[in-house]
């Protein structure tokens, strides 16, 4: 944008003092909704702002809840604000407004012509809201920009899903510790180990860290260079296995996310490399990442070591190899969001960011390797959140 026409801008929301209304119509499931209510919604619901105040409708059966538990200004019950919806339209009796109706009438109520609503905002509401007069407009660039920076409860919230993750790799270090090589399969318990069985290993131990680990990857040999692949079948000895283990803790909506590459059995020459020059990687990713650091920059950083290294990567391909992915992304209320850190990003660093750093190198035949740690961006350089021990071979 202009910065004259940015100015512009500035300058009447100085002239009003007042701040534009948001409008959700989410549960708990989106994180912009979450983070502006601090409330755990199975269903969604409608919540505005007006002025700066966070104000949230609820029927009877939650009312008392939200009331107690969420972040919000005021509660408005939902029956209330349904009667005086329909007296405005002149529903006929027993006749309910719909949602379209009800944010109509919280518009006029309080005099608003405008909301600003998530990109996540349902189409169909967006819509019959349009054409009613209201003006609904997306923000694109993020309801929250300073969700990026976390605060001390976030960060955390964040290293309990970290121990969560670090209790999966328990887990999974244990069973293949157990595990005894048979031909060209693991028996573990007196069965053959699968990626599946590992999953089911994690899943239990991240609950009993308040936290459920879904979609893990477990992947050994070539399926870990489809570097999303959760991974299928047996587990084979003398193989590198990748497990990335990311579980949401439901008590507040934060995640843990971290990676670990092991091997039961002996690793060759080449898998050694591999494991030793993806670790020196994750190292330089950690010490380059600090305030005023450009994440596209550390990416390229990394991507340089590697090709200095010998590691060659193929990208945007059917098959591509190498370190094809980003260096990391940031975390809180979505495993994934801002910053993010790849080829080109113009992110840079600030103290309370929090971001993963993972990286990876991939080529069939020979298997892949990814490492990733959780770190906190602080004044000084970052601290790292994760803690599970690197050793990866295991005998």
């Amino acid at each position: 944008m202009p910065a004259k026409s940015k100015a512009k801008k500035t300058s009447r929301k100085k002239a009003s003092g007042k701040k534009p209304s948001i409008l959700f119509h989410a549960d708990a499931s989106d994180p912009d909704m979450l983070y502006f209510s601090r409330f755990s919604a199975f269903d969604p619901y409608l919540a505005f702002s007006h002025e700066g105040k966070k104000i949230g409708l609820s029927h009877s059966m939650e009312y008392g809840r939200m009331v107690r538990e969420s972040g919000f200004d005021e509660v408005l019950l939902l029956s209330v604000v349904q009667a005086a919806a329909a007296k405005r339209f002149k529903l006929p009796a027993g006749k309910k407004p719909d949602d379209a109706q009800i944010v109509r009438h919280i518009a006029k109520s309080y005099g608003i012509q405008e909301f600003k609503v998530s990109p996540r905002f349902p189409a169909g509401l967006a819509f019959q809201l349009a054409d009613a007069g209201l003006k609904i407009s997306p923000d694109m660039g993020g309801l929250f920009p300073g969700r990026v920076l976390k605060t001390a409860d976030e960060v955390e919230a964040l290293r309990k899903g970290n121990d969560a993750s670090a209790a999966g790799f328990r887990a999974v270090r244990k069973a293949l510790s157990e595990s005894r090589i048979k031909g060209d399969t693991l028996i573990h318990q007196g069965k053959v180990l699968t990626s599946e069985r590992l999953r089911e290993l994690i899943t239990l131990a991240a609950l009993e860290k308040d936290a459920i680990a879904l979609h893990t990857i477990a992947a050994g040999g070539d399926q870990a260079c489809d570097c999303h692949e959760a991974g299928s079948g047996p587990i084979r000895p003398n193989e590198l296995i990748v497990v990335d283990i990311f579980p949401r803790r439901p008590e507040d909506g934060y995640w843990g996310d971290m990676t670990r590459t092991f091997l039961k059995g002996k690793a060759s020459d080449a898998q050694k490399k591999l494991v030793r020059t993806v670790k020196k990687a994750h190292e330089l990713g950690i010490k380059l990442s600090k305030p005023g650091a450009v994440g596209g920059k550390v990416q390229d950083a990394i991507q340089a070591f590697f090709d200095k290294e010998g590691y060659k990567s193929i990208r945007d391909t059917p098959e591509p190899e190498g370190f094809f992915h980003g260096l990391g992304h940031g975390i809180g209320l979505e495993v994934h969001e801002e910053p993010f850190m790849r080829h080109g990003a113009p992110w840079k660093f600030k103290s309370g960011m929090v971001v993963t750093i993972e990286p990876g190198l991939y080529y069939r035949g020979l298997g892949g390797c990814r490492i990733e740690d959780m770190i906190h961006i602080t004044p000084g350089g970052n601290e790292k959140i994760s803690k599970a021990p690197y050793t990866w071979e295991i005998a």
